[in-house]
This record gives C-alpha cells, sequence and structure tokens, in this order.
C-alpha cells in the first residue's frame, strides 16, 4: 500500500484524471439507475418510421392499398361501398354489355306504339319469316288453305280454308311469299299468292252441274252472288232442315242454288246433302 500511494504522491496529475472518470462512472450509472427505476424498464425506442417489432411502418399511401393483391386499383371511399357516379359508371356498363334491339335472335323492329303494339311498317318475325305489318281485307283467289304455321309440310296443321268471297284481315306480308292473317280470333297463315285484296279471283270459277236437295250444316246465308264482303247481297237465310235445290258445284268454293226461282250462291262447305 505504501508503494501504492508513493507512486500516486508522484504522479499527481495521472491520478486525479483517473479519479475525475472514476466519478463520471458512478454518477453515469446512478443516472442509468433512477432512469430504469422510474421508467419500469429499458425503451426499445425505435427510429422515426419503424415499428418497434422490426416491421416497417406503413405510411398512409400504403395503408390505403390494404387487402390488395399487388395491384394498384383505389379502394372506395366512403367505407368499401360504391358512390353513385361508380353505380351509375357500373350500371352503364352492364346495360352497354346486352343485346340491343334487334339482337334478341329475331332482327325484328321493335313495337313503335308506345302501347307496346306494332304499327303499319315494322317488321316481326314469327316462325323464321318476316312479316311487314300490314291492314287490310283481303279473299281468297281459289280455295286456299288457313295453317297453323307457314309452311305446307304438314295437312293438320290445315285449321281452316276460305273462298274467294270470304273477306279476312291480313296482318303481315312475309318476305317468303306466305301471309300473316286473323280468322275467328286465330292467328293462322295463308300462300300470299292466293290472296286478293280487290275481290277478283284467279279465274272465272266453273260449275259442276247438279241437281240435289242441300240444306245448312247449321245456318248460311244465300247471296246474289258469290261474295260474302257484303250484307247486301244476302237474299235470305237457309238453316238446317230446310232443303232447296243446288244446281252447280262451283270450282270458287260456292254453290250455286235455286231459291224460289231465284239464282243464288251459298258456301259449300257449309251445306249437306239429303240423308
Amino acid at each position: 500500500m505504501r508503494g501504492i500511494r508513493q507512486w500516486m504522491s508522484d504522479h499527481s496529475e495521472i491520478t486525479g484524471i483517473f479519479v475525475f472518470l472514476l466519478i463520471v462512472i458512478i454518477i453515469g450509472g446512478a443516472s442509468y439507475g433512477i432512469s430504469y427505476a422510474v421508467g419500469g424498464g429499458v425503451k426499445n425506442t425505435a427510429p422515426s418510421g419503424q415499428v418497434a417489432d422490426g416491421g416497417t411502418k406503413s405510411s398512409d399511401s400504403q395503408s390505403g392499398a390494404a387487402g390488395e393483391s399487388g395491384d394498384n386499383a383505389s379502394q372506395p371511399s366512403n367505407g368499401g361501398e360504391s358512390s353513385p357516379s361508380q353505380l351509375e359508371s357500373s350500371s352503364e356498363a352492364s346495360e352497354s354489355s346486352q343485346p340491343s334491339d334487334g339482337q334478341n335472335g329475331q332482327n325484328a323492329a321493335q313495337p313503335s306504339n308506345a302501347d307496346g303494339q306494332y304499327a303499319v311498317g315494322d317488321t316481326i318475325n314469327e316462325y323464321g319469316v318476316y312479316f311487314q305489318i300490314v291492314d287490310e281485307q283481303v279473299t281468297a283467289k281459289i280455295e286456299t288453305n288457313l295453317r297453323r304455321v307457314p309452311s305446307t309440310e304438314k295437312d293438320e296443321d290445315v285449321i281452316a280454308t276460305i273462298y274467294n268471297g270470304d273477306w279476312i284481315k291480313r296482318t303481315g306480308i312475309g318476305h317468303n311469299g306466305w301471309s300473316r292473317v286473323e280468322y275467328q280470333g286465330q292467328v293462322l297463315y295463308a300462300v300470299t299468292s292466293y290472296l286478293s285484296t280487290d275481290g277478283t279471283s284467279s279465274s272465272v270459277p266453273t260449275y259442276q252441274e247438279v241437281s240435289e236437295q242441300v240444306t245448312a250444316k247449321e245456318e248460311v246465308h244465300l247471296r246474289s252472288e258469290p261474295n260474302s264482303g257484303s250484307e247486301e247481297n244476302i237474299v235470305a237465310t237457309l238453316t238446317n232442315g230446310e232443303f232447296i235445290t243446288r244446281t252447280g258445284i262451283g270450282s270458287n268454293g260456292w254453290s250455286r242454288l235455286d231459291y224460289n226461282g231465284t239464282e243464288v250462291y251459298a258456301v259449300t262447305s257449309l251445306l249437306t246433302t239429303a240423308q
């Protein structure tokens, strides 16, 4: 110990430095201890922009893209619900993707009337036939079948037969030689070339001469001419059980009759011979 004190006495300046450093260390340690006791432990303070677990804090721009799988699509600004402008643009896109008029498989014009009815001049597609809408009365030039569909393939499609002088309403003229007609509340079809709007027949009818008694199946008008387009030519009405003489069966679907000495006509299909 005497040697140490002697050395310290001989080197007083160095000894002073050591003592000063020792004091600084003691004071620093005491300060750290006090800070630890007050703070409850060591804080792992991270530099600005870093989180305590070592991950990088997301910026506002990054948090706005949370949940995206790498794409840069912007999210709705009102809690995930589309704004009215977004809905409108979405609706417009949806509507534009739908078939427009004429893309429903028929390529026909849509009804031009506000009530959804077709107007004269419109075009409709039925059974693959394009019909231009018309509104006119027609009669048969010759005996003409009215069919359920615009085709002559099946006889069972024949619903009725009309003759020259039988007037019905034509509602459409097809591009392939068929007409669309209305008959007793039904939509039927007939060959256009067999129909006439002026009542003329394709030829002068010929009558097979006969002499037989006939009556009406139910009731039939007797007319002064073979034409049912007007009520003015009705001479009388024949009912079932009343018999008159038939003198001819015409090629136009009419029968020539003798009614009390007057030549009259009636639709052949409405008559029956005496049993």
